[in-house]
């Protein structure tokens, strides 16, 4: 009929656009890279010093940088072209875990460098998230937005499982050296993509007669008065900060609660990431926006009863069935939560947005990675994420009361495109 919307034809609508392709051949093994490196930090760390603090430690040195650069982020990707930004970053994170990498060849690399180079590389990924979850809006027309949307949340939340993954596998066969080289040679790949791509040049944005703080926190009361953005995000911050640590101190749960070395670390982080890679995949090629508000309050549930199962089994292949779990809804979280946000939000707006967004779920993991690395020197490692697990049941409480109001508006927002 004339003047019906262009039907999403899913991922193979996304696919179809040259832009869109280049960027996720480039981006997706780059984000793997990236969380595969965190995993052989922390395996390191817990070499070095069999600490969970020490481990929560480097967890808060790596994310911490979001909290403290992802305001100035987001305020440059909506001020400048996001393109070339991205493009600048990325040539500096080769930089940087190349000179990670021959560090640790040259065997220079102890506990203190190794603390150095968790929070520069974190400063890097800090400035780049909000610009890269920007970018999909240039990437493809508005009718193939959901499900290209989806797939860049897909991406940045389920390479934080598959990448260790990754990284425990080459752990097992080789060593963390290679895993730093191997990391250095995905952000080159990343950075050859980014030159292939081709958008139109960004229309430059009148001033909006602020300062750099100002436009900050307009940006960030707009996101706290929006009655989709503002329960989004404080379901992202509730369910990140209680479950996240856990993969921050998988290696001392593989080592010390399950006997098991590298390779059990890789089976846990491995079962994470095919979890996380059936949720994104489907969450992606379902191509809407409607009804992503009832998904991540079930995940939020299933989030709670994972943490509890998995810190009161003693059995490793329960571990693992678990694990599995705990990729689904982590990779649906993060992915609904975002393309929520996306679908509402003004584009002027967008990269400001979108690195609070960066700053509650990577921020609220970094502190939480803190407090349960410091409690679990006190109460061993299980109890406390038992007890995160239990309180997480408040966060799906909250989420259920708020999906149909969400659900609500969304239907609105789409009427209207």
């Amino acid at each position: 009929m004339t003047g019906d919307k262009p039907k999403s034809r899913g991922l193979v609508g996304a696919f179809s656009h040259r832009n869109f392709a280049i960027f996720v051949a480039g981006n997706f093994p780059s984000q793997c890279g990236v969380w595969a490196q965190r995993l052989a930090i922390g395996w390191l760390t817990w070499e070095l010093t069999e600490s969970g603090w020490w481990l929560g430690l480097m967890g808060f040195a790596d994310l911490v940088p979001v909290v403290l650069l992802s305001p100035v982020a987001g305020y440059m990707a909506d001020r400048f072209e996001r393109i070339k930004l991205a493009r600048i970053i990325q040539f500096m994170n080769a930089t940087v875990t190349a000179l990670l990498a021959i560090t640790a060849f040259a065997g220079w690399l102890n506990i203190e460098l190794l603390l150095l180079f968790a929070f520069i590389t974190g400063m890097d990924h800090a400035m780049f998230q909000p610009i890269r979850s920007s970018l999909p809006p240039e990437l493809v027309p508005r009718e193939d937005l959901p499900a290209a949307i989806a797939f860049g949340g897909f991406t940045w939340n389920s390479a934080r499982l598959i990448g260790p993954a990754i990284g425990a596998v080459i752990l097992h066969y080789f060593d963390v050296n290679t895993v730093f080289l191997v990391n250095t040679f995905l952000y080159l790949w990343f950075f050859a993509a980014l030159w292939m791509v081709r958008v139109p040049p960004t229309p430059k944005r009148p001033p909006s007669g602020l300062s750099i703080l100002g436009d900050i926190i307009a940006g960030y009361r707009y996101a706290a008065s929006h009655p989709v953005i503002g329960p989004a995000l404080v379901i992202l911050f509730g369910s990140s900060f209680l479950t996240r640590p856990l993969v921050e101190l998988m290696p001392g749960f593989s080592s010390g609660v399950f006997g098991q070395g590298p390779g059990g670390l890789a089976i846990l982080t491995s079962a994470m990431g095919v979890g996380a890679v059936m949720a994104g995949i489907t969450i992606a090629q379902r191509g809407r926006f409607e009804g992503l508000a009832k998904i991540t309050a079930y995940a939020v549930l299933v989030g709670a009863i994972v943490l509890v199962v998995f810190t009161n089994t003693t059995h490793f292949e329960v571990a693992v069935a678990c694990m599995v779990f705990f990729g689904i809804q982590y990779s649906l979280v993060g992915t609904c939560i975002q393309s929520l946000i996306q679908a509402v939000a003004e584009d002027t707006m967008r990269g400001r947005v979108l690195a609070l967004y960066g700053l509650i779920w990577i921020g609220s993991a970094a502190i939480g990675s803190l407090v349960m690395g410091a409690l679990s020197e006190v109460f061993g490692l299980s109890k406390p994420i038992a007890v995160s697990g239990m309180v997480c049941l408040v966060v799906f409480v909250f989420a259920w009361r708020v999906k149909e109001p969400i659900e609500a508006i969304i239907a609105k927002q789409q009427d209207r495109d």
